[in-house]
């Protein structure tokens, strides 16, 4: 979903969205180079070059931006696993994972979400593209009363819903009202599972100044304190999705992400994969 830091012209498609398509186009996702861009690149690549000549003296900060790359690839895999009939993503920003998907798998539904600048973005960068007859991009906003309300329930269907890079912009307030709107939804479809990936505070602090400055920097951007806005621990997000109206949660479990890289995971990464399910 559109964060709150601003470009000119485009005022709710952040300067972040740019850069991890750019990075999705470098790592070779299907159908990304359709959203890489001059300014996405020029985002991307300085971080990447500068993780790699990182690593050999600080291994953990040196392979941030492949954390894009596991992510966004254990977050396919895992969609992939469940085999939905019906898919959610919301604040799919400038992924074309939903297209890929729709394109392999003609009998199902993929449904993007995003905000209104996002979506006109995107549908602008898509005009000229041959899109699958199952794939959807919608207007959508977790904060917003009654969202999904126009999307029909049908009997036995498989539903998934995901958010990539969306929840820890949010506020505690926000998250709650996020998890409990994603919550809703699911549950009025009969049920489904919701991936989303947290980045805990005791996580991120063992990257150390490294951290420090990335918070710094987000703040001078964003104007809010992002640091403050997440979890202290796993715990805590996978209470408060239970307390949102998810029946469980938990975290993934690296035996169930490491099949889904061609690349070894980071020995320590920032964030956690939580599934909750209604």
């Amino acid at each position: 979903m559109a964060q709150p830091d601003t470009t000119a012209g485009n005022p709710r498609v952040s300067l972040t969205g740019y850069a991890t398509a750019s990075a999705w186009a470098h790592f070779g996702f299907d159908y990304a180079d359709w959203f890489d861009s001059r300014r996405g690149r020029a985002l991307f690549l300085p971080l990447h070059y500068g993780c790699r000549a990182l690593r050999p003296i600080a291994p953990a900060a040196g392979a941030f931006s492949e954390t894009l790359y596991w992510r966004h690839r254990w977050f396919s895999a895992w969609a992939h696993a469940q085999a939905p009939d019906l898919a959610l993503e919301i604040g799919a920003g400038l992924s074309t994972r939903g297209i890929a998907y729709a394109q392999a798998h003609p009998r199902m539904r993929w449904i993007d979400y995003d905000l209104p600048d996002m979506v006109a973005a995107r549908r602008a960068r898509l005009a000229g593209h041959a899109l699958p007859d199952n794939y959807q991009l919608d207007v959508g906003d977790l904060l917003a009363d009654g969202f999904g309300e126009k999307l029909a329930s049908t009997p036995d269907t498989r539903a998934i819903a995901m958010t990539e890079g969306v929840t820890d912009y949010l506020d505690h307030a926000e998250k709650r009202r996020a998890w409990t709107a994603i919550a809703s939804l699911l549950s009025r479809l009969g049920g489904g599972r919701y991936l989303l990936e947290v980045h805990p505070r005791d996580h991120i602090d063992q990257f150390g100044m490294a951290a420090r400055l990335m918070f710094d920097v987000l703040r001078r951007i964003s104007g809010r304190d992002l640091r403050n806005q997440l979890c202290v621990n796993a715990d805590e997000a996978i209470a408060m999705l239970e307390d949102c109206g998810f029946s469980r949660a938990r975290v993934l479990p690296d035996a169930e992400l490491d099949a889904a890289a061609e690349a070894p995971a980071p020995a320590q990464r920032a964030f956690v994969l939580i599934e909750a399910q209604v």
